[in-house]
């Protein structure tokens, strides 16, 4: 596939990309005392991310979970996609450098 057709397909793909969240979503469990015996209670969503310089983190219920995680997951796939991007990119302009040197002989 040249270059100029993968950066279409790498676009293409982008646009499907419907929510993004930037961050991390983590699972924790915490262990509990009851009657003598040690359980664990879980697991407890905690979604981290920066923000103006700081690591923002909050608690997220069960309920909002599936969109957050896809919402997360879309942004790591944008990032990929864009880097993608940029390397057939860098690769269309070391070739069309290479094809001007040539053409100057």
């Amino acid at each position: 596939m040249d270059c100029e057709a993968k950066r279409k397909e790498i676009l293409k793909k982008m646009a499907r990309i419907d929510c993004m969240e930037k961050g991390k979503l983590s699972e924790e469990y915490r262990d509990s005392c009851r009657d003598g015996q040690t359980v664990k209670l879980g697991p407890y969503y905690k979604h981290q991310y920066w923000s103006d310089g700081r690591n923002v983190s909050r608690r997220v219920p069960v309920s909002e979970i599936p969109h957050l995680r896809k919402a997360v997951d879309g942004y790591h796939e944008f990032e990929k996609l864009a880097k993608d991007y940029a390397e057939a990119t860098i690769e269309m302009t070391h070739r069309s450098a290479s094809d001007t040197v040539k053409k100057k002989r």
